[in-house]
């Protein structure tokens, strides 16, 4: 196939070009989903709603975690197999993601319906946000499966290094989003409900267009005949998507206690944390598009034992995740007050929010690195490492990093505490990949 070739031959700006750019293109879409429901209620000038957003953030992020778990794990699995010229694993693989989703997505389903009065006093919810919160939980919770089935299939395809249909998929349920947004909460006046459900209804549209390409793949499976829960299938697809997942749902958790510190500061303090950490979401993303991309090529290669190459690709890929988050850094910091001023027109949200941006950028330059250290060893099957590699930065590290700094510099701490565990994560990252380099090289 051509693009096998691709991933065994192709050069570094053609995998950037055939895979990343694509996979990007999908990141965007997804911060366009987040940033569409904080753009449309914080324009409309209520920051107890932009606060209520903010606050509901971990439960969609814990959402995303199974999809991730489901997703990254199919899409790894798929991608060694086909290194290895396995392709009847491929469709079991394939199939086993579609059908866990569906199930993980149920589950999720009733755990965020019944635990609702736990969900609102655990997220830090007061007597200001409580209602808004929980109307934008029930509506995310009714739509959890379909959530999760188009976060999975959407990565799952990409190990083939065919990217189009899970962007054009992506794409449309964005635009749509977009579209509903507007209409639901400025039309219809349904506020937070209104951007939960505009979410959702671009998901169910995103999973229906990626139903459609996997159908049409031979070397994917959509039949409940090549389901299996054996574990050889199950383990190996859960295994190598732990990592990503964990990571997921360990920020969400981390998100929680950020946003229940942050609350003691006042709700403008919430909502001006929610404008400026779109920020220090997109940046992050884009070098995760980057990474993402290339992770089928990285798993091939390695499946194949071609070190000499999936070196140039793991230290070519890395210099270009650097030299992205540094420009883009640049550029977010020079006009950090119109991207702030974009979402709010509140004063008080303004001016906090622009203090809150330059904590987030500090370090997102060093993140380029980290991003890349976590998908090669995710990428080479090294679960243990990929674990604790995602693991750090998203609460291993920050969460004491984040007590300590609160207690000592009370909300500038909490500001500049990812910047400091950024930089931390990424030096035991780095100790962590030349480890299982050596390894690799002497194996």
């Amino acid at each position: 196939m051509k693009n096998e070739k691709l991933m065994q031959e192709g050069s570094i700006a053609q995998l950037l070009v055939k895979m990343s750019l694509p996979v990007i293109l999908i990141m965007m879409v997804t911060v366009l989903y987040n940033m569409a429901d904080v753009f449309f209620i914080g324009r409309s000038g209520d920051r107890f709603q932009l606060a209520a957003i903010s606050l509901a953030g971990p439960v969609f992020s814990a959402v995303s975690a199974f999809n991730t778990l489901i997703g990254f794990g199919g899409c790894t699995a798929c991608s060694i197999a086909l290194g290895e010229g396995r392709h009847d694993l491929v469709r079991k693989y394939s199939a086993f993601v579609l059908y866990a989703a569906l199930g993980l997505g149920l589950m999720l389903t009733a755990l965020i319906l019944a635990g609702m009065p736990f969900l609102l006093k655990l997220l830090g919810t007061n007597g200001e946000t409580a209602g808004y919160t929980a109307e934008y939980l029930r509506i995310l919770g009714f739509g959890a499966p379909f959530l999760v089935m188009s976060g999975a299939l959407g990565n799952t395809v990409r190990a083939e290094g065919e990217v189009k249909g899970a962007m054009l998929a992506s794409l449309t349920g964005t635009v749509l989003n977009i579209l509903l947004d507007p209409l639901f909460i400025a039309v219809f006046h349904w506020g937070c409900g209104g951007a939960a459900l505009a979410t959702v209804i671009g998901n169910i549209v995103s999973l229906l267009l990626l139903l459609r390409t996997v159908s049409k793949k031979d070397c994917f499976s959509l039949s409940p005949r090549d389901f299996t829960l054996h574990t050889s299938v199950s383990l190996r697809v859960l295994g190598l998507g732990l990592p990503m997942a964990a990571s997921t749902l360990l920020m969400s958790f981390s998100s929680t206690i950020s946003n229940r510190l942050t609350v003691s500061y006042g709700n403008v303090a919430v909502a001006a944390r929610s404008v400026a950490g779109k920020s220090a979401m997109l940046i992050p993303m884009v070098v995760m598009g980057i990474c993402m991309g290339v992770q089928p090529a990285i798993s091939y290669v390695y499946g194949r034992r071609d070190l000499a190459r999936l070196r140039r690709i793991v230290l070519g890929i890395g210099g270009v995740c650097v030299a992205v988050a540094a420009l883009l850094s640049a550029a977010f910091f020079l006009f950090r007050e119109q991207f702030v001023s974009a979402f709010s027109p509140d004063p008080e949200i303004i001016a906090l929010g622009r203090y809150m941006m330059l904590g987030t950028l500090l370090a997102v330059p060093v993140e380029g690195v980290y991003q890349m250290c976590s998908t090669y060893l995710q990428a080479t099957g090294k679960v243990a490492y990929a674990t604790l590699t995602s693991l750090m930065q998203k609460g291993l590290v920050l969460l004491p990093v984040l007590t300590v700094m609160e207690k000592l510099f009370g909300l500038k701490g909490i500001v500049f505490a990812n910047a400091v565990t950024t930089v931390i994560s990424t030096a035991i990252a780095l100790l962590l990949c030349r480890s299982w380099s050596r390894r690799i090289a002497d194996s």
